[in-house]
């Protein structure tokens, strides 16, 4: 007898078969007849995060929604399956809408009550079929999109049962770890502490910058391009890294590269096997893991942005210019990428007479860097790249910073500046160095090729008390020495 006993079904099953067999949606009379009694449908709750659309606003939402995802729910109000899904749903909402969301501006929830009578055309357009039924994609393919013609641009959220699941599911397609414990407490804001907002994206960013660094040593190792005429430029950019870089971890493996670089590269080309025994960032970088940064094909991705927006804030106005003329450098050496770098190199060429302080380097930095978000989004959509990496945008967006913009355009926001650069110095900055500071302990270790601990210590007294115009007078002060 009990070897004909079925066992029992799995809780997420279970719930999958019950939402079929009873959210399943009623034929089309009956649905309208049931939609057209639209006082038994509960009132809209004025305190829920999802954005409650219907056929009448979906279109205009969802083409303005200022967030490069969205993922709607469609639901019906009577199905019991809904009813127990909702709290899970909007929980999850409440990390990403509103402003003072911990996650404001990445993604966008929202749904629809197919239901309700004056959604039903709505409803057939995204063949409905059961209840709840969640669609993900960038805002304008949603505005525009049906899953009749355009099935294909659209993707079904399956396995999403709960909230925990649901944001795992979110957090494969945005490429990024969320948890539902990101979150700012009443207690922490009032106390004046960090907020968890702050140390998780900010924290994220740390490890990207450290990334970065690790990841673009690796790549001019990799494909050797260092030679007699890369030399200058390499060790201007390694100058500006020991000094500003956020991560002490890197500072520190920057600095033992830059002071043994004679003794490991004196003319020519340098051995490229003792070179990779130097961590720039740690033993652990690069881990190929990145936290908030999509990678492309061209090697380098959003990181080295983070890296070099992170080092423009930290710098004096006395260093403005020779920092952005290392940073200019390193993409004229260093970048393999053709296009990437002819474009950077016309864009930078026009304001070289212009960087002579902090905010010129910082204010030309976040233009250029939306100069190219903007070109790479129009040619994304002309080749039909977009559909499977987020659409991109320019920033900060308006959930970040209110003060920043003015107006309603998406397409093209009218930016206050002094409020973009005050923005821009704490994020990358005060922002920035904190969570570095209140996230946990990495790994510090970094390479050793036999300097004496009394040099180190001096660097590090030196780092720490100077800027990077002295640092680059000792470094040339010790290549002198060295050559007698």
């Amino acid at each position: 007898m009990a070897s004909l006993m079925s066992p029992p079904l799995p809780f997420s099953l279970s719930l999958s078969l019950l939402c079929l067999l009873l959210c399943a949606p009623v034929p089309a009379a009956h649905a309208r007849w049931g939609a057209a009694h639209t006082d038994l449908a509960p009132p809209l709750d004025p305190l829920s995060p999802v954005h409650e659309l219907t056929s009448a606003t979906f279109n205009d939402s969802l083409a303005s929604a200022p967030a490069p995802w969205a993922l709607v729910e469609f639901y019906a109000h009577w199905c019991g399956a809904c009813k127990h899904y909702k709290p899970h749903y909007e929980r999850v909402a409440r990390l990403f809408n509103g402003p003072d969301a911990v996650h404001a501006g990445e993604v966008y929830l929202a749904r629809v009550d197919c239901a309700n009578n004056v959604n039903q055309d709505l409803c057939t357009r995204f063949a409905v079929q059961y209840y709840p039924t969640l669609l993900w994609a960038s805002p304008p393919t949603l505005a525009r999109g049906d899953r009749v013609t355009k099935a294909e641009e659209l993707d079904e959220l399956k396995n999403a049962h709960s909230a925990e699941k649901l944001l795992e599911r979110i957090s494969e397609r945005v490429s990024k770890v969320y948890s539902l414990s990101d979150v700012i407490t009443k207690d922490a804001m009032e106390a004046g502490s960090i907020p968890t907002r702050e140390i998780v994206q900010m924290a994220a960013s740390i490890h990207d910058t450290e990334e970065a660094t690790a990841t673009a040593f690796k790549i001019i190792l990799d494909e050797k391009l260092l030679n007699s005429d890369s030399r200058g430029p390499l060790v201007r950019y390694l100058q500006l890294l020991v000094v500003h870089h956020p991560s002490k971890r890197c500072r520190k493996g920057v600095a033992e590269l830059l002071v043994n670089m004679a003794d490991l590269w004196s003319e020519g080309e340098p051995s490229i096997e003792i070179l990779s025994d130097y961590h720039v960032c740690g033993k652990s970088s690069p881990a190929n893991f990145w936290v908030s940064c999509r990678g492309d094909n061209r090697g380098y991705n959003c990181g080295l942005w983070l890296l070099f927006h992170s080092l423009s804030v930290r710098v004096s106005d006395s260093e403005s210019k020779d920092s952005f003329l290392a940073i200019r450098g390193f993409v004229a050496h260093f970048f393999k990428c053709e296009e990437c770098r002819a474009h950077f190199l016309e864009m930078s060429s026009s304001v070289m007479d212009s960087i002579k302080t902090r905010r010129d380097l910082v204010m030309w930095l976040w233009k250029a860097h939306n100069e190219v978000n903007k070109r790479l989004a129009k040619e994304e959509l002309e080749f039909g790249k977009g559909n499977s990496q987020p659409p991109r945008t320019e920033w900060p967006t308006k959930h970040l910073c209110s003060d920043c913009i003015s107006g309603t355009s998406v397409l093209e926001p009218v930016w206050n500046e002094d409020a973009v650069y005050k923005f821009l110095t704490n994020w990358y900055g005060p922002s920035l160095q904190r969570s570095a500071k209140a996230g946990p302990k990495g790994d510090n270790e970094i390479s050793s090729s036999g300097n004496s601990t009394v040099k180190g210590a001096f660097i590090g007294i030196l780092i720490s008390s100077s800027g990077f115009g002295l640092l680059a007078w000792w470094w040339r002060k010790q290549q002198k020495k060295r050559k007698y």
